[in-house]
């Protein structure tokens, strides 16, 4: 360890003595540091500083579920192409006999998910 490191270990413990310049200049430092600034933020600017955040990480997760998608339809392809499954459309007649139970589930799922973005995220924020 040098003498400026040594010096710092000091003043942060309490146990420099201010006999040279160099313990006078770190202490003025630290006591520097220990106060708050003086500086604040509007609210409008910090309200627009966290919209412009929380509008990044929306944009992220919109990027991450992407590509969790393309990746998911390349491992869909792959198994494919390893199994040779050969594919007809008698597999799925059986979905033409509740295309309302189908389409009802796939609008309450989309319900559910616009639910959570709406009304739920936004009450956990506040905690």
């Amino acid at each position: 360890m040098n003498h400026e490191e040594e010096l710092q270990n000091q003043i942060e413990r309490g146990l420099a003595t201010h006999d040279s310049e160099d313990a006078l200049a770190y202490q003025r430092v630290f006591d520097s540091l220990k106060k708050e600034p003086n500086f604040h933020v509007s609210l409008p600017f910090a309200d627009r500083l966290i919209a412009l955040i929380e509008k990044k990480e929306e944009r992220r997760d919109y990027w991450w579920m992407a590509i969790g998608i393309f990746l998911s339809v390349i491992a869909l392809i792959v198994v494919l192409v390893i199994t040779k499954v050969n594919w007809t459309t008698g597999a799925f007649t059986f979905i033409s006999k509740y295309a309302g139970l189908v389409a009802f589930g796939i609008a309450f799922i989309l319900m559910l998910q616009w639910v959570d973005k709406k009304i739920i995220k936004k009450r956990t924020e506040f905690r």
